[in-house]
């Protein structure tokens, strides 16, 4: 007889997305009556930070490819599910661990704090928007914003491309999942992978895929290299998307070099190349068998600093170009073409560094241009001059009319009547434009669930009150959370948010900011932040670090995962108290960095029937337990046996057994959950049925039979 469900103890691939079958209308709930709380000065300075981060919690044996390992076990999971026709059919129960469990998924989480979205495509014939979120969900919706629900969720795809291609027997759409082609014949329901690119480290990749609507075949053009150092590659499928050949290779590796372009209702495929010297070479391709035919020799145009890169529209049999260069330092300048890119004017300044967006230049008006990077610009005399659309932190003060930080994607279409409108990929969602940004409409606010959770706290003295700490939306909080379904959710500051932690019963909320930066809230119902800390040292690899609110009642303290309160090196434990009106901050004497030979405190953990029984574990996979609250520690006698490339990312202490204690991590490698049964001296490995993957969470039901 199968078990019920109770509870997932597991959530592999950082960052989750947000699970769901057909989005349910947000209940009211009032403003926030200060207004969101700018945290100024962390737009755009911490995606390095935030991917290195990543990369280390996924650790892997040199050759291990844990994307291609989470592809796949996404792959396998896609067909099983598609074989369910209850499953596709509506939100029904689902079997896992081979059939032993089943149990139904209940989407929670915010309704109107859309995160990222990184692509769309549009449909005028279903007037449907189709959209690609940052945690690789597919979702469709109307242009009002009304009735967004997701696609598909089992794979993670990829931004770059999302297109339809119509097909006697209906339409095809073109993406990308795990870096891989894939076509859908069905709206998204199931998915194919397209043969001919491979990838055999994590370091493969894809770049710039485009598709030319040219009205009868379709090719497909993409860049790909399969490793790291591989040249980089042009592939072309003439099947539309069902297989791909291989075409030139170019003498680099640096994705950066090279793209491809297809100008506005031209028809033709451009590979733009940027040469050792930084030299422009334009390509134009094929489309019949992808050949390449340089056609700019002699150009003037040279993209300095600036990567490879191209837009650009035919008017009237003419043929417009746009390219941006980097001549020095901070310098960004907008060049336009009229002879098919061999001589370049210089149009004017550009204000800032694109981003990936690029470049966009209006279907409907060639001198119409937009660019992207934190905040979104835009040029009304063909790159003359620009003008911001606004301010990001303006955001905060018009959700509904501003545009959020972080432009992911600009794309014009036109509806069935002909009539062009604007849609703007951002961080916080998505926004339409009928008057090229003008003004501006988010139609994210409602039914968009894609925000991405780091951590997510219900509070001890009122369960109604859920804390979440998100990816680029806030620190957001709810007091409607006693009831089913997804919450409208109040952005109390914005930024990056994780490890929420509660002290003194419940009554303080801490919670931390990337680097180290922690506010602590003495009234986190209703009020802003009371005061704040900052940790400036050395050896702070954990982009978000952790937080381990005190297991003693009514201590007012949290013990943050360090670096050093002196500023220097080595990784301790940290005490940090709301006294007399400041955050004052103490640390232990023991260095995690000097005793696990290399890795810093990534995970800490107390056991529930003894406050004095703590735990700890490392980047490295090293585990640490102690018997007095942490003043002294001892190191686990196997050091985690098999586990090298273990990065103690969660630690589960029973509630049942005061000597068993778990511990969860990277498991592409080794097993990602080990189990100890003498309080952390030695760890054998639990994951018998469980898949290579990340063990992000751990948690267990009442009795802790799961």
């Amino acid at each position: 007889m199968k078990q019920r469900l109770t509870i997932i103890l597991l959530a592999a691939c950082l960052p989750a997305g947000i699970w769901s079958c057909r989005q349910q209308s947000p209940p009211s709930i009032p403003p926030p009556t200060e207004g969101t709380i700018i945290r100024f000065g962390e737009e755009g300075q911490e995606r390095a930070k935030r991917e290195a981060w990543l990369e280390l919690m996924h650790q892997a044996a040199p050759g291990t490819d844990w994307r291609q390992v989470e592809y796949q076990a996404r792959m396998r999971h896609h067909i099983e599910r598609s074989r369910q026709a209850s499953f596709r059919s509506n939100c029904t129960q689902e079997l896992i661990a081979g059939g032993n469990l089943a149990g139904r998924w209940k989407e929670r989480g915010s309704t109107n704090q859309a995160g990222s979205v990184l692509k769309t495509a549009y449909d005028p014939a279903t007037n449907e928007i189709w959209l690609i979120s940052a945690g690789g969900t597919l979702w469709r919706g109307d242009r009002l914003g009304l009735s967004w629900e997701v696609v598909n969720q089992d794979l993670q795809f990829n931004g770059g491309v999302l297109q339809f291609i119509p097909r006697d027997t209906g339409r095809r759409l073109i993406a990308f999942a795990g870096r891989l082609p894939h076509y859908s014949d069905d709206d998204g329901q199931s998915w194919t992978r397209g043969t001919g690119i491979s990838h055999s480290d994590r370091w493969g990749d894809i770049h710039a895929p485009v598709v030319l609507d040219d009205g009868e075949n379709y090719p497909v053009f993409v860049l790909a290299k399969p490793t790291y150092w591989a040249d980089v590659r042009l592939y072309i499928s003439l099947n539309q998307g069902e297989s791909y050949l291989p075409r030139s290779a170019f003498g680099t590796h640096e994705f950066s070099r090279l793209t491809l372009a297809i100008p506005h209702h031209s028809g033709r495929v451009f590979l733009v190349e940027k040469r050792e010297n930084g030299q422009a070479r334009i390509h134009e391709a094929d489309p019949a068998n992808g050949q390449l035919q340089w056609i700019n020799e002699g150009t003037n145009l040279n993209f300095g600093n600036a990567p490879a890169n191209l837009a650009g529209t035919l008017v009237n049999g003419q043929l417009i170009l746009y390219a941006y260069t980097s001549p020095s330092e901070g310098s960004w300048k907008v060049h336009r073409s009229t002879d098919g890119g061999r001589q370049w004017a210089v149009q004017g300044n550009l204000p800032a560094r694109p981003w990936e967006v690029g470049l966009y230049v209006s279907p409907s008006n060639p001198n119409i241009l937009y660019m992207g990077e934190v905040e979104c610009h835009r040029s009304l005399n063909a790159g003359q001059n620009w003008e911001k659309v606004n301010n990001w932190w303006d955001y905060y003060e018009d959700i509904e009319g501003s545009l959020h930080a972080d432009i992911m994607d600009i794309a014009e279409f036109g509806d069935a009547g002909g009539q062009p409108f604007l849609l703007v990929s951002n961080h916080g969602g998505l926004s339409i434009s009928f008057d090229r940004l003008e003004s501006a409409a988010n139609i994210g606010l409602s039914g968009l669930n894609v925000s991405q959770y780091y951590s997510v706290r219900t509070d001890p003295t009122n369960p109604a009150y859920v804390y979440s700490g998100s990816q680029d939306q806030g620190f957001q909080r709810t007091n409607q959370f006693s009831d089913e379904g997804p919450a409208s959710f109040e952005q109390v500051i914005s930024g990056d948010y994780g490890h929420i932690a509660f002290s003194n019963a419940g009554q303080g909320l801490w919670v931390t900011y990337p680097g180290g930066w922690i506010t602590y809230y003495g009234h986190p119902q209703w009020g802003g932040y009371t005061a704040s800390y900052e940790l400036e040292s050395e050896n702070e690899t954990v982009w978000l670090p952790p937080l381990l609110g005190s297991p003693y009642p009514n201590d007012p303290a949290v013990y943050l995962a360090g670096g050093s309160i002196n500023g220097g090196p080595g990784s301790f434990l940290i005490r940090l108290e709301y006294k007399n009106n400041q955050i004052q901050s103490s640390q232990g004497a023991f260095n995690f960095l000097e005793e696990s030979a290399g890795g810093t405190l990534s995970a800490m953990a107390t056991a529930p029937q003894n406050p004095d029984r703590w735990y700890a574990a490392t980047t490295n996979g090293r585990f640490f337990y102690s018997a007095d609250g942490g003043d002294n520690w001892s190191q686990a006698i196997n050091f985690v046996p098999e586990g090298h490339y273990l990065y103690g990312q969660a630690i589960y202490p029973y509630r049942s057994d005061a000597q068993t204690v778990l511990l969860a991590g990277s498991g592409y490698s080794n097993p990602a959950v080990y189990k100890s049964t003498d309080g952390g001296a030695n760890f054998q490995p639990m994951a018998t049925g469980l898949p290579a993957t990340l063990a992000f969470d751990i948690d267990g039901n009442e009795d802790e039979s799961l």
